[in-house]
């Protein structure tokens, strides 16, 4: 005997029970759409911005903002922290190495709010001073291990690593 996979068909809902008029769907279609737009368009908002400030020895040394990445942002993070063999040719890109101490400070490079990147990261005359060649080699120089942690932290946090993230997706 084959079971009836096909749904039930009701005219009327069943006593008690209330149901949504097409008015209600189409005002839930366009909640549903603001929040989709506010939620594609929040990450480039100065609101969801967090201000980092580096302190030593509670002497505030510098500060700058950053924002949240996207994956995408994070993917070419990690693909200028990765070593790839040599490509023969028909082969795809294979991987060999990927320095994580870069790909944070690509991280942090990324994350840093434009304006507040070309003056800290990319200050040619900082550069000079700490001889790197490129902003995202200033953090390096400036940045010490635990700060980096706690700066990667932060911009997790922001783009949506938390662990309130975490337990949505397990519900």
């Amino acid at each position: 005997m084959s079971k009836n996979t096909m749904p039930e068909i009701y005219d009327e809902a069943p006593a008690g029970v209330e149901t949504q008029t097409q008015e209600d769907i189409l005002m839930d279609e366009d909640a549903l759409l603001r929040g989709l737009i506010e939620a594609g368009t929040e990450k480039d908002s100065e609101s969801a911005y967090k201000r980092v400030q580096i302190r030593r020895n509670k002497v505030l040394k510098f500060e700058f903002r950053i924002r949240p990445v996207s994956e995408e942002e994070s993917l070419a993070c990690h693909e200028q922290a990765t070593k790839f063999a040599p490509r023969k040719r028909g082969q795809p890109k294979r991987a060999i190495e990927t320095n994580e101490a870069q790909f944070r400070s690509w991280l942090i490079y990324t994350a840093t709010v434009d304006e507040d990147r070309m003056k800290t990261w990319d200050n040619k005359q900082a550069w000079q001073a700490f001889n790197v060649l490129r902003g995202v080699d200033m953090i390096d120089a400036v940045l010490l291990s635990g700060e980096k942690d706690r700066v990667i932290d932060l911009i997790n946090e922001i783009s949506g690593y938390s662990e309130d993230t975490e337990e949505i997706a397990k519900n």
